[in-house]
């Protein structure tokens, strides 16, 4: 293991660089100024060296060196997003899967606005969580990209809501002649599986100086192969299943045709073909329990330009996506003395429904007396599987031009999507079948008794924004140290998001699912206003204010304060203090049914200690013991507690406090070292309580009514009777399983983030001998603290808890020699506790997780990590170029992780090449 100070990576490499620096100065007539860019920001238009907030800019080289496939790949390489976002791999339980998503700073979906070109796009037709509307990156021809740029710190006063974390501006391609094709694919070894396929096509005609227009089109298809736990158990390592899920691998109890319960003992039902060394019928899962999903996605980025006089330009743009990600569920499954439970919130009310018995005439139960059975529904085991879908486009149109030396522009477009997550499941009547006699145990069911039982249900969602925006930008006045600008505009947009579970499971009909229901339009208005002021010679302050109205909510300003000093020309002085906001959104506000779902993976105080005293007990005996022992662990260690969260018309905007202070340090022309420090407080915060932080305050004043529990099923007390038969022990449960948890969006609470950013780059020339270009990419984390609504103070800071490291750093370094170019990456994350804050440090702080799960020399944290990457291109060929990514050069595993297991993480192949015609 690597115990290295997890400075030392960003020390190195800036030393480095300062080394680099005094090579290139005494090289200077052979190199160059770094290249100067337009960024986000600001309506002002400028250059990246003038501005007073931190912007990190990633051009498409850097891109192609990453080895990215997609959008959310690029951006999962930026050290000031969270890679744990939702993502549309592994995400089947999500009410928003098929989408991924991106935060900044650990602040959430909503509090990151994300921009194509500097306008919005589409959020994703489902909500994630029912309540969190986000932008789909999936649905972004990666392709299409010529650069993305971070602004870092908050955005309100220049982009309005959702921008209080910062802003991820996409930008494509601004005009293309020609005809142009790439290819990628990327394959992997350790395992060899989950290959990735890209192709796209980008064609345009005409010169806008020559022509005086010009249009293109790109179009990008990607293709991702999934596989199962059957093509990767044999890489999983022991630990795995000796601490994470003890039936890892195994073949299921709850089989087909099944095993009846007699008295404590499994009894295969006739016909059963594969039984296990204690006679008991299982059956193989593995092969349908997804690791890594399938996916298509077909993305389309269009744009045209047209000069209408030499003073002003026409514009459009048009794009549109369709993805699909292919999941597969494994079949349902009763278990003999349970109970299905969820919460129905149309009538809102806890829904139980006992899973069936065989009555004593059924075929399927030879001993005579009414018998519970242990069964998988396997009729035809691809009828669970489903497709989750995402539509959208976005179109618009405007002019722009400059009237007496101020630039103007006006535009107007929609954005709209549509998704839907629709599967097959369990009805009611389902049991009652299986009870009578209906439902043929074994098989021999007819196609349209299946999927009468089975009905298709889910959720179908959509969403649409339409908009007119206008601004004006240009200068004012002389000042001492240049010219006043100024920038100011108005926007106007009309939104609405519709999103609705099937009438089968908002009536309750189908067992354990979880419903939502969401319709509403609402219309945003906003004005702006900023002003750049050089007062004098190297001093610059920037300002803004932005009022934006949503209908329902009182109007809100949002100020912005930047400088900008040049103490030299090695030498700059910057910092920013803004106020952000974010308005509450339609799925907030206007849900007209509480969403239903899950809190999966909960640790339940009240039951886990046992759950983990049964289990240890469980896991010495049968291999029917050995099954037992991951569900009873499972029933309080890792439950799925049913919930409602209810919407608020009440609620107000969430609003936040942001200040950035640092400075850039340019020792030579070619290399610079940036350092900025950030803290960032959101108050008015919108969301419900968490749940470990409520099951923590069971039964205290103010909590008395949000948690139900059951009395304990047949199916619990014979784990724990069975426990105490093998260890001559008297365990017993202290509480059932929870029923139903009542939460409600609310504003309270606060929560504070800061850190420190890093960016240093560097180039040596070297001659003949090509160029180095040497950078680290880092971001600090000092705090992370939410506050205690009870306590009314912060809790503790959760800076290196789980998923959220002291440290994210990439080091860089690529060589460029004639029509070679080569480069390493280096990324690092700091060791992370595994209980993620003080509510669960008794169940999974170190000393916690060590008295719990015994773990031996394995260790309660997860460990440092480094991943190497490697590049490499070549464009010796005319119009064509090659490139080669191996990602994971090393083949190093994850660290482990006892909390949520293993994880592979194989060495990927990526070889590309693309041709200009």
């Amino acid at each position: 293991m690597r115990k290295n100070n997890q400075l030392s990576l960003s020390l190195s490499a800036v030393a480095a660089l300062l080394c680099c620096a005094q090579i290139a100065q005494a090289q200077a007539q052979d190199t160059t100024q770094l290249q100067r860019v337009e960024v986000t920001g600001s309506n002002i238009k400028r250059l990246a060296s003038e501005t007073a907030s931190p912007v990190q800019v990633y051009n498409r080289e850097e891109i192609r060196r990453t080895g990215a496939n997609t959008v959310r790949q690029v951006l999962d390489t930026l050290t000031s997003t969270s890679s744990t976002e939702i993502r549309d791999d592994g995400n089947t339980s999500s009410f928003a899967s098929g989408a991924s998503g991106v935060s900044m700073r650990g602040l959430g979906k909503g509090a990151t606005l994300v921009l194509l070109n500097g306008r919005r796009v589409a959020n994703f037709g489902l909500a994630d969580g029912a309540k969190d509307t986000f932008v789909n990156v999936d649905s972004i021809p990666a392709d299409a990209v010529e650069r993305v740029e971070v602004l870092k710190d908050g955005a309100s006063a220049i982009y309005g809501s959702d921008a209080m974390a910062g802003v991820i501006n996409i930008i494509t391609r601004r005009s293309y002649n020609g005809v142009g094709a790439s290819a990628s694919y990327t394959f992997n070894e350790n395992p060899s599986l989950g290959a990735q396929r890209q192709a796209s096509i980008v064609a345009g005609f005409g010169d806008l100086e020559k022509d005086r227009f010009n249009v293109f089109a790109n179009i990008e298809a990607y293709r991702r192969e999934g596989y199962t736990v059957a093509d990767v158990k044999d890489d999983y390592p022991a630990w795995h299943k000796s601490f994470y899920l003890a039936s890892f691998g195994d073949p299921s109890l709850n089989s087909y045709p099944g095993n009846l319960r007699v008295g404590t003992n499994r009894v295969p039902v006739a016909g059963c073909t594969t039984l296990n060394s204690a006679g008991q019928c299982v059956t193989d899962i593995n092969g349908l329990n997804a690791v890594s999903d399938p996916a298509r996605r077909v993305n389309l980025f269009s744009a045209a330009r047209a000069k209408v006089t030499e003073d002003i330009q026409a514009f459009a743009e048009l794009s549109y996506s369709k993805t699909t990600t292919e999941y597969l569920t494994v079949p349902m499954a009763i278990g003999a003395g349970a109970t299905s439970r969820w919460y129905d919130g149309y009538n809102k009310v806890a829904q139980s429904v006992p899973h069936p018995v065989l009555s004593a005439t059924n075929p399927a139960n030879p001993t005579g007396q009414p018998r519970g059975i242990d069964y998988r529904f396997m009729d035809d085991p691809s009828l669970f599987n489903y497709d989750g879908t995402g539509k959208q486009y976005r179109v618009l149109t405007g002019l722009q031009g400059t009237f007496r030396d101020m630039d103007w522009e006006v535009s107007v477009g929609r954005n709209a999507a549509e998704a839907e997550k629709l599967a097959r499941w369990g009805s009611r009547d389902l049991f009652a079948a299986v009870e009578s006699g209906e439902y043929k145990i074994g098989g021999g069911n007819s196609r349209e008794l299946l999927e009468r039982l089975f009905p298709v249900n889910g959720s179908k969602g959509k969403n649409h924004q339409t908009w007119v925006d206008a601004k004006l930008s240009g200068e004012l006045m002389q000042l001492p140290g240049g010219p006043l600008a100024f920038a100011l505009g108005a926007e106007h947009r009309q939104e609405g998001v519709s999103i609705k579970s099937t009438d089968n499971v908002l009536k309750a009909q189908i067992v354990g699912r979880g419903s939502v229901l969401i319709d509403g339009e609402r219309n945003l208005d906003a004005a702006f206003l900023e002003l750049n002021a050089p007062v004098w010679k190297g001093l610059e302050l920037n300002g803004a204010l932005r009022f934006d109205k949503a209908s329902g909510f009182d109007g809100r300003v949002s100020p912005k304060l930047g400088v900008r000093y040049e103490v030299s020309p090695q030498l700059l002085l910057r910092g920013t203090v803004a106020g952000g906001f974010r308005a509450p959104n339609i799925p907030e506000t206007l849900g007209q049914v509480g969403v239903t779902g899950f809190f999966n993976n909960t640790v339940d105080p009240a039951r886990c200690a046992t759950a983990t005293a049964v289990s240890d007990i469980l896991k010495k005996g049968t291999a029917a013991d050995q099954a037992d022992a991951a569900l009873a662990l499972a029933s309080g260690c890792r439950a799925s507690v049913p919930a409602m969260i209810s919407a608020n018309p009440n609620l107000k905007p969430e609003t936040s406090k942001s200040i950035t202070l640092g400075f850039v340090f340019e020792p030579t022309r070619n290399a610079s070292i940036a350092v900025d420090y950030f803290k960032i407080e959101r108050k008015n915060e919108i969301n419900s309580r968490d749940p470990d932080y409520v099951l923590e305050r069971e039964g205290k004043p103010g909590y008395e009514t949000m948690i139900s529990r059951a009395t304990l099923t047949a199916q619990e007390q014979a784990w724990v009777d069975r426990a105490n038969q093998l260890s001559g022990g008297s365990l017993a449960w202290q509480a059932g399983q929870i029923t139903s948890l009542l939460l409600q969006y609310e504003n309270f609470g606060k929560t504070e983030t800061s850190g420190v950013d890093i960016d240093v780059k560097g180039r040596v020339a070297a001659g003949s001998f090509g160029t180095l270009n040497l950078g680290v990419a880092a971001t600090y984390a000092l705090t992370y603290k939410a506050w205690d609504i009870d306590a009314n103070k912060w809790r503790p800071n959760q800076v290196g808890m789980y998923e959220n490291p002291r440290l994210k750093a990439v080091f860089s370094a690529y060589w460029n020699k004639g029509d070679w170019t080569t480069g390493l990456r280096f990324n690092y994350t700091s060791r992370t506790a595994l209980n993620r804050d003080e509510t669960d440090l008794a169940s999974w702080g170190e000393s916690a997780c060590q008295a719990r799960l015994k773990p031996g020399a394995l260790p309660c944290y997860i460990d440092e990590d480094l991943r190497t990457d490697f590049s490499l291109g070549y464009t010796g060929i005319k119009n064509l170029r090659l490139t080669l990514n191996i990602n994971n050069l090393m083949g190093d595993e994850r660290p482990v992780n006892l909390r949520d297991g293993y994880r592979v993480r194989p060495r990927s192949y990526k070889i590309g090449a693309s041709y200009d015609f």
